[in-house]
């Protein structure tokens, strides 16, 4: 398998007048490095294999398979088999589902297509979704025509709701939480993406939520089946990954940057969670 990296920044940037951007395979992706995804991201596996590392777990998606990343995600790692191909909807949720109802339910099948974000595709399926995919690229090319934008909007919340069904897997011995708890734990892996690793404090988290850390930690492993501190220190890994290997900042910058005491404190946390120190990590990838 070849190493794959994240998409041009202008890829990933969502216009303002725009709901959805197509990609048409992965190939003319530049070197590694984590992606945090803001929206929603669906690839649909044509051709060999793909693995990524998604929220810490590695997944590998085949051929006739589907896989949903959801916003609030961390994404890195990316290996591609040589004869993978697939197409790609990177849908601006926000711009999509407007409607309280349907934000209701994304933000319920969210959270349980984080735990399964791959599902097998019948013929019956592909052939369901290619008929979306391929409708809303008709669609997206007349930008003129009377109700562009609804039709747009209907179009793709329609594709995000055949595509969650596929991935939604019932699971009766599990408790069913409130819709308000669901919403707590979503708003809290938002805000610790949005911090990027600078609040490491389970505590502050809970008073930005208005609860007791004990609650929030209550909720996320009820939801996520993980601790708030997991999703705290992956983020803030990746981040300083990404710091040392992407940008020309001294560490003690970085460590500035990042919030933490001193340069000593940043390398301890560091080398603790990675077993290298900063420098060496940035000796082995920085270019």
């Amino acid at each position: 398998m070849k190493r794959l990296g994240p998409f041009d920044s202008q890829d990933f940037v969502m216009p303002n007048d725009s709901s959805v951007v197509f990609l048409d395979g992965l190939g003319q992706l530049p070197e590694n490095q984590p992606y945090y995804s803001e929206y929603f991201f669906i690839a649909i596996c044509t051709e060999g294999k793909a693995q990524v590392v998604y929220d810490g777990r590695t997944m590998v998606i085949h051929k006739d398979e589907v896989f949903i990343a959801v916003p609030g995600s961390v994404l890195s790692d990316y290996l591609l088999s040589p004869s993978f191909d697939c197409k790609v909807l990177i849908i601006n949720s926000t711009e999509v589902i407007t409607s309280q109802e349907l934000h209701s339910q994304f933000l319920k099948s969210s959270l349980s297509i984080k735990k399964n974000p791959i599902a097998k595709m019948t013929e019956t399926d592909k052939e369901m979704l290619f008929n979306y995919y391929n409708l809303i690229i008709q669609r997206k090319q007349k930008p003129g025509q009377p109700f562009y934008r609804s039709i747009i909007h209907y179009l793709v919340s329609a594709f995000l709701m055949e595509t969650a069904a596929l991935l939604i897997h019932a699971e009766a011995e599990e408790p069913v939480y409130s819709v308000h708890g669901e919403q707590i734990v979503e708003r809290f892996v938002q805000l610790v993406n949005e911090n990027k690793g600078r609040v490491r404090r389970v505590e502050n988290y809970a008073d930005q939520l208005n609860i007791s850390s004990k609650y929030l930690s209550t909720l996320v492993r009820n939801v996520l089946h993980r601790k708030p501190t997991d999703i705290i220190r992956l983020v803030t890994i990746k981040e300083m990954e990404r710091l040392l290997h992407y940008s020309d900042k001294s560490i003690k910058q970085i460590a500035n940057m990042m919030e933490f005491p001193n340069t000593s404190f940043f390398g301890k946390y560091f080398k603790s969670h990675t077993g290298m120190t900063p420098a060496s990590y940035r000796k082995k990838h920085h270019h």
